[in-house]
């Protein structure tokens, strides 16, 4: 209750000090009640007052009845989009690989690698989800097979509910797994969405291994130190030891793996086909959605029988109606300038172009600020990318330097648990406090932020 009215007290704050400001002259009627409906929606997914599908279902209500859409559909638009299905697509065939056994094969390969040992786990778990982009694409998927393994060995080693185990565990496969995504661009809808963006400015089309080349370097080691720094604190907020010596050497994770489903190797080599084809193929003549969507059909065959209806019922549709509606009032915030507007006002603060180092820092500040007025990354970089690119013949950066930075710092910005899928799964858990998801996601954003304008400098 106290986090509900913090909550809204700076929500409250934040209207009042609009309302005695000239800042709200800038724009129209419809873009003041746009501003109003993001407030509200913003106040209802983070503070949680009521659950986040009435929650969605209320702020869907707000924009038709306010005026600010012009159509009933028009409000509808998000759950249109092709990351929505890919999120939808992905999480059914993470639970089809749940379902043959494959995280247990992980959590046998992990826990060979580690020998057991907590602090190899510790150590072990951030650098398996640095690689595991490769394989596994998808943010939610790694999410959904890893979040059983962390939970499985924390109740082996006989931790409490939020353990400092738990809650760093809970870190890397949210906030340290999300940021992973960027290092290939067929990664889920944020990263397809930049790629294309690059391509429709003439930035340039960068295949599958140059993305991976300039993007990982610097990603990742921002995300180690992000790591790193996450860690101490964590161990400082929490009261519980790290492991118990005399129980946590040795153990066997796995020591209780049944036999494998009979369709196991039917189901991986069928996923890893799915896996080559975004690799091999060029995402402009085939599109990344209809590998996932063949083999979510292929699963289904009578033969096969690992998508069934119930398998598609399980599915968290609360968090689609969530994500469904954060789109939508993200494209109507670009559509009628609400966006536009805020992008303008803030470029006027900007240094005069003479000054390289001050616009790129002053770019990244600009794009928190901007992260904030959208409740997706998508919706962000859609109006902020056309804004930034036109800064790079001013101020002599590359092209494709200046849309990294904007990519890597968009993409990386992840403070609010609705600022991605599965920071926003991670938060509905209870296993990390507000406070702490706040500040782990404030540390984290900072780090790549400094870590991208150095890269734009040292290495792109």
């Amino acid at each position: 209750m106290n986090k509900t009215l913090i909550v809204l007290g700076l929500m409250t704050g934040l209207i009042f000090w609009i309302g005695q400001s000239n800042w709200l002259e800038l724009f129209s009627a419809q873009q003041q009640m746009t501003l109003l409906v993001l407030i509200v929606a913003i106040y209802l997914w983070t503070a949680s007052p009521i659950p986040a599908g009435p929650a969605s279902f209320l702020v869907l209500a707000l924009m038709i009845g306010l005026g600010i859409v012009e159509s009933s559909e028009m409000a509808f638009r998000g759950f249109l989009t092709e990351a929505l299905y890919f999120i939808l697509l992905l999480s059914l065939i993470s639970q089809v690989l749940v379902k043959i056994g494959f995280d247990r094969t992980v959590a046998e390969w992990f826990q060979r690698v580690s020998r057991g040992r907590i602090k190899r786990l510790i150590v072990g778990l951030p650098l398996l989800l640095l690689l595991m982009p490769i394989i596994l694409p998808s943010a939610m998927a790694r999410y959904k097979i890893l979040y059983p393994l962390i939970s499985k060995i924390n109740d082996l080693y006989g931790y409490s509910h939020q353990s400092l185990f738990k809650k760093f565990g809970l870190y890397v496969i949210s906030f340290f797994n999300q940021k992973a995504t960027l290092i290939i661009f067929t990664g889920g809808g944020f990263s397809v969405i930049a790629y294309q963006l690059m391509v429709e400015y003439g930035v340039g089309q960068l295949r599958w291994i140059e993305w991976f080349t300039l993007m990982a370097p610097p990603l990742w080691l921002a995300m180690l130190l992000s790591a790193a720094v996450v860690w101490v604190y964590l161990k400082w907020r929490t009261v519980e030891p790290v492991a118990n010596v005399q129980h946590s050497e040795g153990k066997d994770v796995e020591a209780d793996i049944e036999a494998k489903h009979h369709q196991y190797w039917l189901a991986v080599i069928a996923f890893g086909v799915m896996i080559l084809t975004w690799i091999l193929t060029d995402p402009s003549v085939f599109p990344i959605i209809l590998p996932p969507m063949l083999l979510v059909v292929f699963y289904a065959l009578p033969q096969v029988g690992l998508v069934n209806n119930q398998l598609i019922r399980s599915f968290d549709w609360e968090s689609f109606l969530l994500l469904g509606t954060s789109f939508s009032l993200g494209m109507l915030m670009a559509d009628n300038g609400t966006a536009q507007v805020i992008a303008e006002a803030l470029v006027e603060f900007l240094p005069g172009h003479d000054q390289r180092v001050l616009i790129v820092i002053s770019l990244v500040c600009f794009i928190w600020m901007m992260r904030f007025m959208f409740t997706n990354s998508s919706s962000a970089i859609a109006v902020v990318f056309p804004i930034f690119i036109s800064y790079a013949e001013l101020v002599n950066i590359s092209p494709i330097a200046l849309s990294l930075l904007v990519i890597m710092v968009i993409g990386g910005t992840l403070i609010i648990p609705i600022h991605s899928p599965s920071t926003f799964y991670a938060s509905q858990e209870g296993i990390i406090s507000r406070k702490e998801q706040f500040v782990i996601g404030f540390i984290s954003s900072l780090i790549v932020s400094i870590v991208a304008v150095l890269a734009v400098f040292l290495y792109w």
